[in-house]
C-alpha cells in the first residue's frame, strides 16, 4: 500500500508559537523540505545574531503587535508576532527568502575601513595580526611572506608562521615570476611534482600538498609573494579566497616598501601590554621571530636575536634575529670576544652598553660590519639559574636611557625561557627522530603494546601507513607460529625482565608473512609512564640464503633430489623409527649400467641429460608409495628407502622385490634426448631394516654390496643382501688389500705346464702360470685373485712381474739347451692396451734375446673386441717385435669366427669347455672338427687344454689337433720339477 503524498501548501506563509522563554514552536507543515529550523531546545535568541536578538528581545517587551525581520539559518524570515495568552506569541512567518553572506568579503571591507582610520603602523607591528587572520579565514599550516630582488630574481623569505621553516633564500624561476605577476595569483596542488616550483625544494621535505600564492604588486612591479601552504587538500580556491588574499598582499606590499624613518633615539615609554597579543597567540619559532620584529620596532633597534646556548657554553645558536627590519636565516658564533660572553659571565642578568660597544669589542664582526653604538644583552636561565640563551639588541645610536627597555626585557624574560626550553626540547627530539627514521625498523607502543609511534623503514617493511598504525596493537601483526613465543611468553617476560627478544612471523598489509627477529625493550618517561621500544630485523635473506645453503647442503644440484647427506641423515632417522614402531623397511640402491660409456663416448652433458631424465622417471614411480624417499648418492646411483612395508619379514621382503621390479620397469622404455634414443640398464642391490645387530650406516653399504654382487651376476636385476655376500665382498676386499703387497714381499711364483704334440707327445713349448703364497697363509687360487687384480691397475705391475720371470727362466733354460721351443704367457685386458705395453715387451727382447720367436702372448678374444681396429693395429707391431700371438680361451666369449680373418693371430688355444666331453657329445667334437679346419685354412696353430683323459686325446688324434696340455700327462710345475720332468722324458 503507497502512502499519499504530504500536502505541501503552494505558499512560504508558516505559523509558530513562540514561548516566554523564547523557543520557538512549528505549528504548520513547512513548504519546503530543505528548510532548516532553529534549535527548538534553545532559546531563539541565542541563535540569532546581536542586532536582530536586541530588536525581538525589545519588541517582546512591549506587549503589542509588531513586525520584524530575523536572519535564520541562512534565510531571512519575515515576522508579524501577535501576543496569545500566558505571555506566549503567535508568529506567522514568510520564509522564502534566501539569505548568502560573502563572510571574506565583509572582513575584506571592516580591514579597508579600520587600515583608513589607522596610522601608518610598521611592517613588524602589523605582520602578526595579517598573518595570523589568514591562517584563521584560510585555514593554512604556515603563511611565508617574500621578498622580491629584481635584479638577482631571487625571493627572500621575511617572516614566516605555522609550521618550523628555515628562512633561506629562493633563486626562483623567470616563468614563475611572469605567471604569478600575470595571472595574479597561482593555486597549486601536488606541489612537490609542480615544475614551476621546482626551485622550492623545501615543498617535498615538510610534505606541503597544496599552496597559494599571490603577488604583492606596486604600480605593477613585483614587490614580494604571500604564500599560504597547506599539508593537506584544501577546498578549491574561490574567487572570494582570492580577493580576499589579494587584499591583505596589496596592504602587505605598501607596508614593505615603506622605509623607516632616521628618527633620533629618545626615551622610550614602552608597555608590556603591547605584547600580549604576541605572548598569548604564538609560541616555537613563530614566538621568536615575532618578538625579534616587535622589539625592534618599538625599542626602535636596529638589530634583534635570541640565540640558543650550546652545552660548552663557548657558541650561540641563533633562532632568530631581526636585522634592520628583516628576518635573517639562523646562524651560529662564537661568543669569545662579543659582549654576549660578558653578558653571560657578569652577576646581573641585564648588560648595557650606552655607546661605543662596536669599538670595544673589535673582534664583534657583527657590531663592526654595522657600526653599532648601544648593547642591551639579557641572560636566559632556567628554573636552576643555570643560562640557557642570551637575548640582544644592537642600536646605531648611542642610548640616552635604557631603563624601559630593561623593565620591558625583565618581564619578558620569564616566557623567553619557556620558549627557549621548548626549542631545547624540540632539537633533541630533532636528534632523537634522526636516530629514529635510521634503516632499522622501529616503532614504539604504550603500556598496553598499542602502536604510537612507528619509523619509515617498519612501515615500508610492513606495509602498513601511519595511520593504519596508530593505536593498534602491536601482538595484532604477529602470526601464531607454534615454533615462536606466544603472545603470553612476551608479555610474561617483559613482566618479568622489561625486555624480551626472539624471532616472530610478522603480518604485513598485504596479508604476506615476513620472518623477522623481535626486540623489545620497556622504558619509563618521567612521569612513571611505562612505554616500549621495539626493533625489527628482516630475516627473509638470511633464511633464504639459509634455505639456498640448506639446498647446496642436503639437494643435488643437478636432479634436484635429495642428495647422500641428505640421505645419510634420513636412514638414521628412519630405521630408527622403525625399531621403535616395530615396522620393517627396505633400502634399495639403484645403480646405472655401464654408464660411463655413455659419458666417454657421448659426452658428460648428454649423460647429465639422462640422469635429470632418470631422477624424474623415479621420482614419479615413488610418489605413489607411501613412506618413500629418493636420493642421488653418486654419479648414477639413486638410493630409495622405503618405510612400513609392514611387520614380517616375509611380507617385507616381497613388497619390496615388488618395488625393485617397478624400478626396473622404469627402464623399459629408451631414454630420448635430441633425436637420440639410448635404452639403459639398471642394477638394484636392497637391505631390509632394522637388524638389531647393524649400525645405522650399515644398511647403505649392505645395499652396494648387494648391488655389486647382481652387477657381476646379472645387470639388470635385483639382490637382496645375504650374510654369505657380505663374506665374499670381504674377502675379495682382503684379497685386494693383501696384493698391494704381494710383490714387494715376493709371494709371487711361477709354475710352468708343458704343451705337447697329439700324435707322439713330444714338447712343443710350455706355458708360465702365476702362483701366490701369501707368507703364513694358505695358497690363492689364481681363479680368485687374478679377477680381483685385474679389477684394479695391480693386474699390469703383476703381469709385467709375470712376463720378466718367465723370460729370465726361458733365456736361462735355452743358455743350458733344455728342449722347450715355445714360452706362453698370459696378457690381461688392461697390460695389453697400457701404452708402455711394447716399450717393455721391446726392452724384455733386447734383455733376453732368447725370447725372440719363441715368445707367445695369449690374450683372450674379449680383449680385441673392445677396439678391433686398435687390437689389429696393436697385434702387428707385437709380431714385428718378434713375439707370437694366442687367442686364449676360444669358444667361450664371442667366438665370431669373423674377426679371426681380421688378426694376425698364431695360434687357437680351445677351452676346456670344449673338450672335456669331445669322446661322449658328437656336437662338442663336430665342433672341435669344424675350429680347426678353420685354423687350418687360417694357418693357425691349435692348442687344446684341460684334456685329462686318453679317450679325450684319442678323439684329438682323430680329428688331427696338433697340441694339447692338461693333467693327463703334466700338471703345472715349478721350474726344478718342470726341468726334472724334461728330463725323464727325454730318457
Amino acid at each position: 500500500m503507497q502512502l499519499p503524498a504530504l500536502h505541501r501548501p503552494q505558499h512560504h506563509l508558516c505559523f509558530f508559537r513562540l514561548d516566554s522563554q523564547f523557543h520557538l514552536t512549528l505549528l504548520t507543515t513547512l513548504p519546503a523540505d530543505n528548510i532548516l529550523l532553529p534549535d527548538a531546545q534553545l532559546s531563539l535568541l541565542s541563535q540569532l545574531n546581536e542586532t536582530d536578538r536586541q530588536q525581538l528581545a525589545q519588541l517582546c517587551a512591549e506587549q503589542a503587535p509588531a513586525s520584524i525581520a530575523l536572519s535564520i539559518q541562512g534565510r531571512r524570515w519575515q515576522c508579524h508576532l501577535a501576543p496569545v495568552e500566558n505571555n506566549h506569541w503567535l508568529v506567522s512567518a514568510d520564509i522564502a527568502q534566501h539569505q548568502v553572506q560573502d563572510t571574506l568579503g565583509i572582513s575584506e571591507w571592516q580591514l579597508q575601513q579600520a587600515w583608513a582610520q589607522a596610522s601608518s603602523p610598521s611592517l613588524a607591528a602589523c605582520l602578526p595580526a595579517l598573518m595570523d587572520l589568514l591562517m584563521t579565514e584560510q585555514k593554512a599550516n604556515r603563511v611565508v611572506l617574500w621578498r622580491h630582488y629584481g635584479a638577482e630574481e631571487i625571493l627572500r623569505p621575511l617572516y614566516s608562521q605555522g609550521l618550523t621553516f628555515d628562512l633561506e633564500p629562493v633563486k626562483a624561476q623567470r616563468r614563475y615570476l611572469r605567471t604569478l605577476q600575470q595571472r595574479g595569483g597561482l593555486s597549486y596542488s601536488h606541489c612537490a611534482h609542480q615544475p614551476l616550483l621546482s626551485a622550492f625544494t623545501y615543498l617535498a621535505t615538510d610534505g606541503i600538498v597544496h599552496r597559494l600564492d599571490i603577488p604583492l604588486l606596486i604600480e605593477q612591479q613585483l614587490e614580494g609573494v604571500i604564500s599560504l601552504e597547506y599539508v593537506q587538500a584544501r577546498t578549491p580556491v574561490t574567487p572570494s579566497d582570492m580577493q580576499f588574499v589579494a587584499a591583505i598582499a596589496e596592504r602587505l606590499a605598501e607596508l614593505i616598501t615603506q622605509t623607516k624613518p632616521d628618527n633620533p633615539q629618545h626615551s622610550l615609554a614602552i608597555d608590556i601590554a603591547q605584547f600580549t597579543p604576541l605572548l598569548l597567540r604564538h609560541t616555537g619559532q613563530d614566538f621568536f621571530n615575532q618578538l625579534c620584529m616587535q622589539l625592534a620596532t618599538l625599542c626602535q633597534a636596529e638589530g634583534v636575536l635570541v640565540g640558543l646556548l650550546s652545552r660548552q657554553q663557548q657558541e650561540v645558536h641563533v633562532v632568530a634575529c631581526a636585522m634592520e627590519g628583516e628576518l635573517q636565516p639562523p646562524f651560529s658564533y662564537h661568543l669569545s670576544g662579543t659582549p654576549c660572553y660578558r653578558c653571560l659571565h657578569q652577576a646581573q642578568s641585564i648588560l648595557i652598553y650606552h655607546h661605543s660597544v662596536a669599538e670595544s669589542f673589535p673582534c664583534d664582526r657583527m657590531l663592526t660590519e654595522h657600526g653599532m653604538q648601544g648593547y642591551i644583552g639579557l641572560t636566559i636561565t632556567d628554573q636552576n639559574k643555570e643560562p640557557i640563551g642570551i637575548l640582544a639588541l644592537l642600536f646605531k645610536q648611542p642610548l640616552q636611557d635604557a631603563s624601559q627597555i630593561q623593565l620591558l626585557l625583565e618581564q619578558l624574560e620569564h616566557r623567553m625561557s619557556a620558549e627557549l626550553l621548548r626549542r631545547q626540547d624540540q632539537e633533541a627530539l630533532k636528534v632523537a627522530a634522526v636516530a629514529f627514521e635510521t634503516q632499522e625498523s622501529l616503532f614504539i607502543t604504550d603500556h598496553q603494546m598499542r602502536i604510537q609511534q612507528a619509523n619509515h623503514a617498519f612501515m615500508q617493511m610492513s606495509g602498513y601507513f601511519s595511520d593504519t598504525l596508530l593505536g593498534r596493537s602491536a601482538l595484532s601483526l604477529r602470526i601464531d607460529n607454534p615454533e615462536h613465543a606466544s603472545r603470553e611468553a612476551i608479555t610474561h617476560s617483559l613482566a618479568q625482565h622489561q625486555r624480551w627478544q626472539g624471532e616472530q612471523t610478522l603480518l604485513r598489509y598485504n596479508g604476506e608473512s615476513l620472518p623477522v627477529n623481535l626486540r623489545i625493550s620497556q622504558v619509563k618517561d618521567k612521569l612513571g609512564v611505562i612505554h616500549h621500544i621495539c626493533a625489527l630485523e628482516d630475516l627473509s635473506a638470511h633464511k633464504a640464503a639459509h634455505l639456498r645453503i640448506e639446498t647446496m647442503a642436503y639437494f643435488d644440484e643437478l636432479t634436484g633430489l635429495h642428495n647422500r647427506r641428505y640421505m645419510v641423515d634420513h636412514i638414521n632417522l628412519t630405521v630408527a623409527q622403525a625399531e621403535s614402531d616395530a615396522t620393517r623397511g627396505a633400502l634399495l640402491l639403484l645403480d646405472l649400467d655401464d654408464f660411463k660409456n655413455i659419458n666417454d663416448s657421448l659426452g658428460y652433458a648428454i649423460g647429465d641429460q639422462l640422469l635429470i631424465q632418470v631422477a624424474e622417471r623415479l621420482r614419479l614411480f615413488i610418489a605413489h608409495i607411501e613412506g618413500a624417499s629418493l636420493a642421488r648418492i653418486a654419479s648414477d646411483e639413486f638410493v630409495l628407502i622405503v618405510s612400513e612395508l609392514g611387520h614380517g619379514y616375509t611380507h617385507a621382503k616381497t613388497r619390496a622385490e615388488q618395488i625393485a621390479h617397478g624400478l626396473l620397469e622404469q627402464f623399459s622404455l629408451p631414454f630420448e634426448h635430441d633425436k637420440l634414443r639410448l635404452h639403459l640398464s639398471a642394477s638394484i642391490g636392497i637391505s631390509l631394516f632394522p637388524n638389531a645387530q647393524l649400525e645405522h650406516d650399515e644398511y647403505l653399504r649392505q645395499a652396494d654390496t648387494a648391488n655389486h654382487i647382481a652387477k657381476q651376476v646379472a645387470p639388470g636385476s635385483h639382490v637382496f643382501f645375504s650374510q654369505e655376500m657380505a663374506d665374499e665382498i670381504q674377502d675379495r676386499l682382503r684379497i685386494s688389500n693383501d696384493l698391494q703387497q704381494a710383490l714387494t714381499n715376493q709371494e709371487f711364483s711361477l709354475h710352468f705346464q708343458p704343451q705337447q704334440r697329439v700324435s707322439d707327445n713330444q714338447t712343443v713349448g710350455v706355458e708360465a702360470l702365476l702362483r701366490w703364497q701369501p707368507e703364513g697363509k694358505s695358497p690363492i687360487s689364481p681363479g680368485i685373485f687374478i679377477p680381483i687384480a685385474e679389477e684394479t691397475s695391480l693386474i699390469c705391475d703383476i703381469g709385467a712381474w709375470v712376463l720378466h720371470t718367465a723370460c729370465a727362466h726361458f733365456q736361462r733354460w735355452q743358455e743350458a739347451s733344455v728342449a722347450v721351443d715355445c714360452l706362453s704367457v698370459n696378457i690381461s685386458a688392461r697390460q695389453f692396451h697400457s701404452p708402455q705395453f711394447l716399450t717393455q715387451l721391446s726392452q724384455l727382447l733386447h734383455q733376453y734375446p732368447s725370447c725372440r720367436h719363441r715368445l707367445m702372448l695369449e690374450v683372450t678374444e674379449g680383449v680385441f673386441l673392445e677396439n678391433l681396429t686398435d687390437s689389429r693395429s696393436r697385434m702387428a707391431q707385437i709380431k714385428a717385435l718378434g713375439v707370437k700371438i694366442s687367442i686364449d680361451d676360444f669358444g667361450t666369449g664371442y667366438s665370431s669366427f669373423a674377426y679371426l680373418r681380421e688378426l694376425p693371430a698364431d695360434e687357437l688355444k680351445l677351452d676346456r669347455s670344449f673338450v672335456q666331453y669331445i669322446d661322449k657329445r658328437p656336437q662338442d667334437k663336430a665342433i672341435i672338427a669344424c675350429l680347426l679346419d678353420l685354423a687350418r685354412t687360417l694357418n693357425m696353430d691349435v692348442v687344446a687344454e684341460g684334456i685329462e683323459t686318453e679317450q679325450q686325446l684319442a678323439t684329438l688324434n682323430e680329428l688331427k689337433c696338433p697340441s694339447y696340455q692338461g693333467f693327463l700327462r703334466a700338471r703345472p710345475m715349478p721350474e726344478q720339477e718342470l726341468l726334472l720332468w724334461l728330463t725323464q722324458r727325454d730318457k
